[in-house]
């Protein structure tokens, strides 16, 4: 009796897939992780940090605008508008239903850029150039109401511990977690999703119709803004940046003025005129 060999199939212990097309599976495996893992993270470190108690959140900033270096202005019209903007605040922050530790802080500072932000601690900042192109002061109230909104639902904190909890992981991912250094103050007004801004838009319309009778002048706002282009840049101004406005947004803001007769209830100049 003889025995011989059996013949070995040639892909015996042969990768049959090409070792690129394995690398990019894995890669694209590890991306989908990582993605997860920051999409849980950003959502359940902004809900975290909207429990931190608001006297926590302002002893981090005092009396500062996060990320804004505020210089002293010996201009009595610049001393007249912050005041102006401070008073208008209040009115509309005392029918908003703010907890009653929760302040409001208004920051005016000389910009040239129309833009305003809520930060952190109950901090807001109004531009002078958006100051100056706020068609009546119930526009302006508009603005400062929805802003104050923003600083009650807690969206700056909550902004700031999901952008920084995607930034950790993405410098941790890339190797550079010892050069993080997180732009806290851009993570904050980088702007909310579009569910968030709706919310505030919903109680900055109830908050104008409570002091003035009618949501008249709100979709003016970004009526007004939206025909202010940058000459040099050609970008929307940086409020339309951070606060996109679409047909949709400034149709509900419109309709949320339906019934309104400006002949009878005309809207309310500035009491101070911007420069």
């Amino acid at each position: 009796m003889s025995y011989e060999n059996p013949d070995v199939p040639h892909e015996v212990n042969v990768e049959r897939d090409n070792p690129l097309v394995d690398f990019l599976r894995l890669l694209a495996s590890v991306g989908l992780v990582v993605m997860a893992v920051t999409v849980v993270l950003y959502f359940s470190a902004g809900w975290l940090a909207r429990l931190v108690p608001f006297a926590t959140e302002r002893s981090w900033v005092g009396d500062r605008a996060l990320g804004l270096e505020v210089t002293p202005s010996s201009s009595a019209d610049h001393a007249a508008i912050q005041t102006y903007l401070q008073t208008v605040s209040a009115e509309l922050a005392a029918g908003m239903d703010l907890p009653e530790s929760m302040v409001v802080q208004v920051h005016y500072t000389d910009l040239r850029v129309p833009n305003a932000f809520a930060t952190l601690g109950g901090h807001i900042v109004v531009t002078s150039e958006l100051y100056r192109l706020m068609p009546s002061e119930n526009a302006l109230a508009m603005v400062l109401a929805h802003e104050i909104a923003h600083v009650k639902r807690r969206d700056p904190i909550a902004a700031l511990g999901g952008g920084a909890s995607v930034a950790l992981v993405l410098a941790l991912v890339s190797g550079e977690a010892d050069g993080l250094v997180p732009q806290l103050a851009t993570l904050v007004a980088l702007g909310y999703s579009r569910s968030t801004e709706a919310r505030a838009d919903e109680e900055a319309l109830a908050a104008l119709v409570a002091r003035y009778g009618h949501a008249g002048g709100a979709a003016s706002v970004f009526e007004v803004l939206a025909r202010h282009t940058d000459a040099l840049t050609g970008t929307l101004p940086s409020f339309l940046s951070t606060h996109p406005a679409d047909d949709e947004r400034i149709a509900t803001l419109a309709r949320a003025a339906e019934g309104w007769q400006p002949e009878r209830t005309p809207l309310a100049p500035l009491a101070v005129p911007g420069n």
